[in-house]
C-alpha cells in the first residue's frame, strides 16, 4: 500500500519536532562564544518551591532562582539565555532522564540532595537551600522521648515514603538502626507523605522542613517527633555527568544578588518565622531547638484561638439561654393576659426610646470631644507659633548685649548668657511640639534618596562641643555612602535626639559610640553610651509623650520627655524600626534600621 505524500510530509515533521523538542544540547562553553542560547529545565510541582497553576503559569523559590540566574547572565555578561520549562510527573522521571538520555544543556530541578550515590550518575551544583528532613507521624501517636523507645513504640506503625528518594533511605537506615521490620508503603509524590500520614493513624515518615511548617500553618493532623531528624548536604541542581552548566550556576549561587533573592523568595512563600528559623540552623543552632521554639508558637497560638472558641461558645449558649429565658417569660405573659402584653409592648417602647436617646447623648458626646480635639491641637499650633516671635526676639537682644562684653561686668554677661541660653532651650520646646504636632497630623513631604552617613557626621560635628564640655569621647565607624530613602529633616532630628541623649546621660570622661553599616538590604545605625542605663518599667514608656525617665542627667541638662516620641514617630514615618537594649548601669544603645535604596 502506498502512502500518500501528506502523510510521508507530517510523519517527517513530528519525527523532527520530537527530536528538537527532547531537550538542549547546548553546553554551557559553546554558550558563552554564541552569547545566546536555550537550556531546558525539567521539573514537578513541589510547593513552595515550584508552584504550578492550573493554566500551567509557575511560580516559587526555584522558578525566581531559575529566572534571577537568567537576568544574572544578562547583567553581569549580556548574555541572552533562554529557559525552556518541561513538567515530569515525579522524582524518578527527573533523576533518571538527567542521568540516562539527558542532553548536556538539560537540568533537573526537584529539590534534590546530594547523597553519595548519585554523585556517580550526574553532577551536582552547591547547594541553594538548606536540606532538613523531619520524622513525623500522627496526632493519636506516642511521643519518642528517646531513640531506643523507637522500636517499642513504632512496631507495628508502617512506613510512608517516594521510592529511590532520600524520604525512603532515610526510613530505611532507621529499619536497619533499630532492628525493627516495619512496612514502607510507597506513594508517588512527596507532596502526599503530609496528607497521607495525617489521615492514617498508624503511619509515619520524613519529611522536608518547609513542607512541615506549612502543614503547621494549616493545622494539619501530624507531629514532629524529636531525636530523629536528618540533615543533609542541601538542595541542588542536577545536571548530566557531561555537562558544565554547574559552573556558572555555582557562581550565580554564590552571589549576593543569589542572596538577596533567596531570602525574599522565603519570607514571600514561608514568611518571616521561616525565614528566621531557616537562618538560625544555617547558623550552627541545634535544629530540634529551634523547631521546638517555632513549634511552641503555633502551640500558644492554637491554645489561644481555641480559648477563643471556647469564650465564644460560652457567650453564645448564655445568650441562648437568656433567650429562652425571656421568650418562655413573654409566652407566659401572653398566656395569662392580653394586657399584661400591651403592658410588656409599652415597657419595651419606653426601653426602645430609652436607648435611642442614650445613643443620640453619645453622639452628641463624641461630637463634643472631636470638637475639643481639634481646638487642642488648633491651640497648641497657634500657641507654639505665636511663642517663637518673643522668644525670637529675647535671643535676638541677648545676642546684641553679649556683643558689648567691654560694657559688662561678669555678673551682667553671665545673666545674658543664661538668658540666651533658656530662649534656645524653649525655642527647641516649642520646635519639638510642634514636631510632634506636625507628625500626629500625618503630614509628610516628598521622600529623597538622602546620604545617611553625611547626615550622621553632621549630627555628630553639631554635638562635639556639648562632648567636649563632659570630656565625652564620640567614637565613629560609619561606612561610607549608605544611601536611604526619606526626609533629611527626619532624620536629622531621629540621630540629633538619640546623639543628644547620649551626650546628657553620659559620665563626665566615658565614650559615645556611633557607628553605621550596610547589612543585606538595612541600614543600620548604633548610638551606645556609657551612662546609668534604664529599668524595663523606663523601656516600656520611653516612647511616650512628655514621659521624664528616672535615669538623669549627668550634668543637670533638662529633658522635655519629647525627644524619644518624635525619635519613634520619625521612624515610623520613615518605614523604619527603632529599638532599644539597656540594663540598670551598663550604658543604652539604641539601633535605627532603614531599608536601602
Amino acid at each position: 500500500m502506498i502512502k500518500s505524500p501528506n502523510i510521508i510530509w507530517l510523519t517527517a515533521f513530528l519525527i523532527a519536532y520530537s527530536f528538537l523538542s527532547s531537550g538542549s544540547d547546548l553546553s554551557w562553553e559553546t554558550f558563552q562564544k554564541n552569547e545566546q542560547g536555550e537550556i531546558t529545565i525539567y521539573y514537578r510541582n513541589t510547593d513552595p518551591f515550584l508552584i504550578v497553576h492550573e493554566n500551567g503559569t509557575l511560580r516559587g523559590l526555584e522558578y525566581e532562582m531559575l529566572v534571577g540566574f537568567k537576568y544574572y547572565l544578562q547583567n553581569k555578561y549580556g548574555y541572552n539565555l533562554k529557559l525552556n520549562w518541561k513538567k515530569k510527573n515525579n522524582f524518578r522521571e527527573i533523576y533518571a532522564y538527567i542521568r540516562d538520555s539527558s542532553q548536556i544543556g538539560d537540568l533537573g530541578l526537584d529539590i534534590i540532595s546530594k547523597i553519595p550515590e548519585r554523585e556517580k550518575e550526574v553532577k551536582f551544583s552547591v547547594p541553594y537551600f538548606p536540606d532538613i528532613q523531619v520524622f513525623i507521624t500522627n496526632r493519636k501517636a506516642p511521643t519518642l522521648t528517646s531513640r531506643k523507645d523507637f522500636s517499642t513504640l513504632f512496631s507495628e506503625y508502617q512506613g510512608i515514603a517516594v521510592p529511590a528518594t532520600t524520604y525512603d533511605i532515610y526510613l530505611r537506615e532507621l529499619r536497619d538502626k533499630h532492628n525493627v521490620d516495619f512496612n514502607i508503603t510507597h506513594i508517588n509524590s512527596s507532596n502526599d507523605i503530609i496528607q497521607t500520614i495525617a489521615t492514617n493513624a498508624n503511619t509515619f515518615g520524613y519529611v522536608d522542613l518547609p513542607s512541615y511548617i506549612l502543614a503547621l500553618n494549616k493545622n494539619q493532623n501530624i507531629k514532629r517527633q524529636n531525636l530523629l531528624s536528618k540533615k543533609g548536604f542541601g538542595y541542588c541542581l542536577i545536571f548530566n555527568i557531561n555537562s558544565d552548566w554547574h559552573t556558572p550556576f555555582n557562581e550565580y549561587l554564590a552571589s549576593e544578588e543569589f542572596e538577596i533573592l533567596k531570602t525574599k523568595g522565603i519570607r514571600k512563600y514561608l514568611g518571616d518565622d521561616v525565614n528566621q528559623l531557616i537562618h538560625s540552623i544555617a547558623e550552627g543552632e541545634n535544629e530540634d531547638v529551634v523547631l521546638l521554639q517555632e513549634e511552641k508558637k503555633f502551640i500558644n497560638h492554637e491554645l489561644d484561638e481555641k480559648e477563643k472558641q471556647a469564650a465564644e461558645q460560652n457567650h453564645v449558649q448564655n445568650i441562648l439561654l437568656i433567650s429562652i429565658v425571656l421568650v418562655l417569660t413573654i409566652a407566659y405573659f401572653l398566656y395569662n393576659s392580653n394586657r399584661v402584653k400591651s403592658k410588656a409592648n409599652e415597657i419595651l417602647t419606653k426601653h426602645r426610646q430609652m436607648i435611642e436617646q442614650q445613643n443620640i447623648l453619645l453622639s452628641r458626646r463624641n461630637e463634643e470631644l472631636v470638637s475639643r480635639d481639634e481646638e487642642k491641637n488648633n491651640f497648641i499650633h497657634i500657641l507654639s507659633h505665636d511663642l517663637r516671635a518673643p522668644i525670637n526676639n529675647i535671643t535676638g537682644l541677648s545676642q546684641i548685649l553679649t556683643m558689648s562684653k567691654e560694657d559688662l561686668n561678669a555678673d551682667q554677661l553671665r545673666m545674658i548668657e543664661h538668658i540666651a541660653t533658656e530662649s534656645s532651650r524653649l525655642n527647641k520646646m516649642v520646635t519639638r511640639i510642634l514636631d510632634i504636632e506636625k507628625i500626629e497630623s500625618k503630614t509628610s513631604e516628598q521622600f529623597e534618596r538622602i546620604n545617611l552617613s553625611q547626615i550622621l557626621l553632621h549630627v555628630i560635628g553639631n554635638y562635639q562641643t556639648q562632648a567636649l564640655s563632659k570630656k565625652i569621647e564620640i567614637v565613629t565607624d560609619l561606612a561610607n555612602e549608605i544611601a536611604v530613602l526619606g526626609d533629611e529633616q527626619y532624620l536629622f532630628h531621629v540621630f540629633e535626639n538619640l546623639l543628644s541623649n547620649a551626650i546628657k546621660f553620659s559620665p563626665h570622661g566615658k565614650k559615645v559610640y556611633v557607628n553605621l553599616v550596610a547589612q543585606n538590604h538595612l541600614a543600620i545605625a548604633n548610638i551606645s553610651d556609657e551612662g546609668p542605663g534604664m529599668t524595663a518599667s523606663d523601656q516600656q514608656n520611653m516612647f511616650k509623650k512628655f514621659q521624664v525617665l528616672t535615669a538623669k542627667a549627668t550634668a543637670g541638662e533638662r529633658s522635655t520627655g519629647l525627644g524619644l516620641s518624635i525619635v519613634d514617630k520619625y521612624i515610623g514615618l520613615l518605614g523604619g524600626e527603632l529599638s532599644c537594649d539597656s540594663e540598670p548601669n551598663k550604658g543604652t544603645t539604641f539601633t535605627v534600621k532603614l531599608s536601602l535604596v
